[in-house]
């Protein structure tokens, strides 16, 4: 969907990640990522999680619009529960993010169907990671691999070439997509970020499952600081 949020809207939202890219997390907010570069030698945050609820009231009202919750009640044909919420940085050296089905993370112990909005912050375009979708919905809602696997460890385009397409996007659009849509992208080798917000969201009848599934992930992945940057196959999908 094309300039879902305005020019306004985008850059309070791009001055909101400026600053939570240098912010010290709180206690029981935001989950930071960092990840050796794939093409520099330097630590880079890759991500950022758990950033919305009562300690970014205004972002909160701002990106969970009455707007984007309609278009996710359609598209559920109920009201839509907040699942989980990334910020992808995609900076200058980024590593690429493999072919892959959402749902192949873990997301299976939590419910079995989730919605993505994807906010696209930075003119996303291949030079500077962007994704590329099977456009085709020949794809099932099952998984098609291994969990915690990879579909492929090509970069696009992937095969066969006339079921995917690469999403030129620009600021304020936005996507959704299913957590069994096959997607990805390349490395960014460009000297320009790609910020893209992902909120994932369950059926309301599923009921709230955000705070068990990061008690979970920290658990086993927690969040790094960026002297202890993790090497890049150290994240599986």
């Amino acid at each position: 969907m094309k300039s879902f949020y305005d020019e306004k809207e985008m850059k309070v939202i791009s001055s909101w990640l400026d600053d939570l890219h240098d912010k010290i997390p709180m206690k029981g907010g935001e989950a930071k990522y960092y990840e050796k570069s794939a093409l520099k030698d330097e630590n880079i945050l890759v991500r950022v999680e758990h950033f919305l609820g009562y300690h970014n009231p205004e972002i909160t009202k701002l990106i969970l619009s009455q707007k984007a919750i309609d278009c996710l009640t359609e598209l559920f044909d109920e009201p839509p529960v907040l699942f989980k919420e990334k910020v992808n940085y995609k900076l200058p050296g980024c590593r690429a993010d493999k072919l892959h089905q959402d749902q192949a993370a873990g997301w299976n112990a939590y419910g079995d169907f989730y919605i993505s909005m994807g906010i696209v912050v930075d003119e996303n375009r291949k030079e500077n990671a962007a994704l590329s979708f099977m456009k085709s919905g020949n794809y099932k809602k099952e998984l098609m691999g291994e969990e915690w696997k990879p579909l492929t460890e090509d970069d696009p385009p992937y095969q066969p070439e006339d079921e995917y397409m690469l999403l030129n996007a620009n600021p304020g659009d936005v996507i959704f997509f299913d957590s069994y849509v096959p997607h990805g992208s390349p490395a960014n080798t460009s000297n320009r970020s790609r910020r893209n917000i992902f909120l994932t969201f369950n059926k309301q009848s599923d009921g709230d499952k955000r705070e068990k599934y990061y008690a979970d992930k920290w658990a086993v992945y927690p969040p790094n600081q960026v002297d202890h940057a993790r090497a890049e196959g150290s994240y599986l999908v």
